[in-house]
């Protein structure tokens, strides 16, 4: 079964035009989303793993299946990091 990720429960976020601002709860770090990553942010409102978000994201923008698991992996390992997304 292939890896899947969510939002943290120590994540706020608000849209505004567009772009998402998330705060982590504990660490009162703010971080701005934009663009691409503001959509992957949406994608995580639920459980999702890579192949489901490359598959949304490559029917919305014009990018190849291998540039967008490129990308948006060691993004989602960045979220990780930051205390914004879980694994589950």
């Amino acid at each position: 079964m292939a890896q899947r990720y969510q939002r943290s429960a120590q994540a706020l976020h608000s849209e505004i035009a567009g772009d998402v601002v998330a705060l982590h709860v504990e660490r009162g770090e703010c971080f701005g989303m934009a663009d691409v990553t503001a959509e992957v942010w949406r994608l995580l409102a639920e459980p999702n793993d890579l192949d489901a978000m490359c598959a949304a994201l490559t029917a919305t923008y014009a990018v190849e299946d291998s540039q967008c698991r490129a990308e948006i992996g060691p993004l989602l390992d960045e979220l990780v990091a930051a205390g914004l997304v879980e694994r589950v």
